[in-house]
């Protein structure tokens, strides 16, 4: 009886979860839709002239086509410094573990205002002028702790026997990562990419400190075109194609970690029979002649 009322307790509270979590994005989708300018009830009718009026505005479109440049130079910063410090922590030899991990993840409990500033005084100390470049690194920086939240416990799971068993056949210490931990990571890369992706393309605080003179991030140009009332229904529905995307490309990251698992484990159990058949003695050095 306890377990079925905890059952149910769980079960309501998923669903309020749920309902706090995607009912803004559903209040975003319908309101991009509507024909007036405020995002009021009741609608006005039923238009798409926001999604034209969107692409024709230049700013814009190129706001959002700087925050994904950005966002993709950060994931792939923060993917590639997450798999070296993932493989340096998991180590036997190291020492100071916690240590370095503390400080990997100490971007997670700075906040991002401050870290802005902290960036901003250093790229000037260092006459460093501002740049998407800039913004991609400082993004990076952000990223990095999530990327080896995601990287360093797959990698720890590996079973360490199948890069001794490639070492032992003559595979280099680099040729062993390459062709077994590489491709056994590969899941943990790709949710590291996405989320990092994600963390770097909605950021604000940094962004709104470093980026060029008139280049605004998409989140920049989100936050100043927010007051205009002209502008606020383009933004809506740039919003909506954002959410759409976003789900698109979870949907099929999905179906490919979940491929490409079923065929590194396939890879894997035809490459542990043919080390066992390789290291079965033969038949005529077992059975001696009479």
């Amino acid at each position: 009886m306890r377990g079925r009322i905890s059952s149910t307790v769980l079960w309501i509270y998923f669903i309020f979860m749920v309902i706090f979590l995607f009912l803004p994005l559903a209040v975003l989708i319908v309101f991009a839709f509507n024909s007036g300018t405020s995002p009021t009830l009741p609608l006005q009718g039923f238009t798409t002239r926001w999604f034209e009026q969107a692409f024709s505005n230049g700013e814009l479109v190129q706001s959002l086509a700087r925050s994904a440049l950005i966002a993709v130079a950060a994931s792939l910063i923060a993917t590639f410094f997450g798999i070296m410090a993932a493989l340096g922590l998991s180590s036997k030899a190291v020492r100071g573990r916690s240590l370095a991990i503390g400080a990997l993840l100490l971007p997670l409990v700075v906040p991002y205002i401050s870290l802005a500033v902290g960036l901003l005084i250093l790229l000037q100390a260092l006459k460093i002028h501002h740049t998407l470049l800039s913004i991609a690194f400082g993004h990076a920086v952000i990223a990095l702790p999530f990327s080896l939240l995601v990287i360093l416990p797959r990698l720890r799971s590996l079973d360490r026997a199948l890069v001794e068993a490639a070492r032992d056949l003559g595979a280099s210490a680099a040729s062993a990562f390459r062709l077994i931990t590489l491709p056994l990571l590969v899941p943990a890369l790709i949710s590291s990419s996405i989320i990092c992706f994600t963390t770097s393309f909605d950021e604000f605080a940094i962004a709104s400190f470093l980026y060029p003179s008139g280049q605004p991030t998409y989140p920049v140009f989100l936050y100043t075109g927010s007051r205009s009332p002209q502008t606020l229904p383009q933004l809506i529905a740039i919003g909506t194609l954002v959410i759409a995307v976003s789900l698109l490309i979870v949907g099929l990251a999905e179906f490919g970690r979940r491929w490409g698992e079923r065929r590194l484990e396939g890879r894997v159990a035809s490459a542990l029979a043919e080390k066992a058949r390789a290291e079965l003695p033969r038949l005529d050095d077992i059975v001696t002649p009479v």
